[in-house]
């Protein structure tokens, strides 16, 4: 399927979700719940449709005592793992998920786009607890990394 926002559009349909255009910024965008919060995706294409790219944001609020260890978390879990793509943005204090996805001849693979939007879902809901944990001071970095220690340990 050519890269446009008709398409885009129609193949989210497809699968069942409620996407919508952001008039503001053009962009497409879902909203995923996950215990009780709400989670952003962003959808949209760069460079004439060669890419197409799905910005998930995690819903909290970042303090600023606590963004060099956030960025630190969030660095830790990029190293681990298969799709990496956490950021955080200093500026506005937002943590985010991002990934790119590559078109060929400015087509988009359907199952590859369902693939990359369930990825995205599932990194966000498994770590934004974690996340937020960091980013209020409710968690220190150390006593998250005890904590994955002692998980990693009685697996």
């Amino acid at each position: 399927m050519k890269v446009n926002e008709h398409n885009l559009l129609q193949h989210l349909q497809t699968l069942k979700l409620d996407a919508k255009v952001q008039p503001e910024t053009k962009q497409i965008y879902v909203i995923f719940e996950h215990e009780g919060s709400q989670f952003p995706l962003f959808i949209r294409e760069l460079h004439e449709g060669e890419l197409v790219q799905f910005l998930s944001f995690i819903p909290c609020n970042v303090d600023k005592e606590h963004m060099a260890n956030l960025g630190r978390l969030l660095h830790m879990l990029n190293k681990e793992l298969d799709m990496p793509g956490f950021c955080l943005d200093e500026t506005s204090s937002t943590v985010f998920y991002r990934l790119m996805m590559p078109t060929l001849k400015k087509e988009f693979q359907p199952d590859v786009m369902e693939a990359l939007i369930n990825t995205s879902q599932m990194v966000c809901k498994s770590f934004a607890a974690v996340i937020e944990a960091l980013a209020t001071g409710a968690m220190t970095l150390d006593e998250i990394l005890k904590k994955a220690n002692e998980l990693k340990a009685s697996s």
